[in-house]
This record gives structure tokens, sequence and C-alpha cells, in this order.
């Protein structure tokens, strides 16, 4: 049998699942959304130091849905196979040690953790960069305004995490 045929047209294929994507980082990304809420609601109902720069940290957890969803997305408009998985484990690793650390380094008064932290957000970005290299040198068919907005990304990413880092206490390095 060459197709099915049913009443309203023949059958589609079976969708399969993409493997660029990267639900990984989405259900993270999810999670920190709820504690950013948490976090919120907490900071509202009593003060405490650092609590709104939290909440916009967390939110920052956010990043890395756009971060990795912008990697698929240009990897597969360009007809391009996914970072391998365990490039896709190191950035997911490296992310979020970084948003970790770093909120932690702040809340114990740890800069060393804060700066480890920072690094480790770099470096994630740097993968994620690496990751699609030639499509953003290349005109691939990705539309400019994917490529474009992926550089925009990671360099907005790239410049709040060094800002973040100097931002981390009231008088930085001191």
């Amino acid at each position: 049998m060459i197709g099915r045929v049913c009443a309203i047209g023949p059958a589609k294929p079976t969708a399969r699942p993409d493997p660029t994507a990267r639900r990984d980082l989405t259900a993270l990304a999810a999670a920190s959304l709820v504690a950013a809420i948490v976090v919120a609601t907490v900071r509202a109902a009593e003060h405490f130091n650092h609590g709104t720069w939290l909440v916009a940290y967390l939110v920052g957890f956010l990043a890395q849905f756009l971060l990795g969803h912008g990697q698929a997305a240009l990897l597969r408009g360009a007809g391009r196979p996914p970072p391998p998985a365990r490039a896709r484990r190191a950035q997911l690793v490296l992310w979020n040690i970084g948003v970790i650390a770093v909120p932690a380094g702040v809340f114990a008064d740890a800069r060393l953790a804060v700066v480890v932290g920072s690094v480790s957000l770099l470096a994630a970005l740097a993968s994620f960069r690496e990751s699609v290299r030639a499509v953003l040198a290349s005109h691939a068919s990705t539309p400019g305004w994917l490529r474009g907005g992926y550089v925009v990304l990671l360099s907005f990413m790239a410049a709040s995490v060094l800002v973040g880092a100097a931002l981390a206490w009231d008088i930085p390095w001191l």
C-alpha cells in the first residue's frame, strides 16, 4: 500500500520530534519564571536586600529559552544539524551554574562565586555563539532578522553579565 486515503484526503505522515528543540531549556525557563513570581511576591510582602535584583535575575533564567530556541531555529533554517548532545548539555550546565552561582554569591557576600558564575555564563554564551557561527557568517536560508536578533540577544546577555557582576554590591569590588 503506497498511501492511505481517508474521506478528507490523504493521511498525513506522523510528525517526528524535532531533535533541535531545546525542551531542557524550556522546562528550566518555566521553573525559573515560577521562582521569580514567588520571589517577587515575597519581596512585595517583606523587603529584603537585593530582592528586586533577584527577581530580575531569576527572570534572566528565561534567556536560556531564547538562546536555545534561537539556536535551534537558526540551525534548522540553514539545514544544519543540531549541536552534539554533549555540547547542548554543556550549554545547559554552564548557563545554570552561572545563574545559580551569581545570586548565591551575592546573598552570601562571596565575590568569588559571582565571578565564577559570571565566567560560566560567558562561557555558555560563547558556546551558543560558536554553535551557530557558520550560519551567522553566511547568508544562508535563515532570515536576516533571525540572525541579527540572535546576535543582539548574545551581545545583550554578555553585556548584562558584565554589568550585573559589577552591580552585585552597592559599592562594587571594594
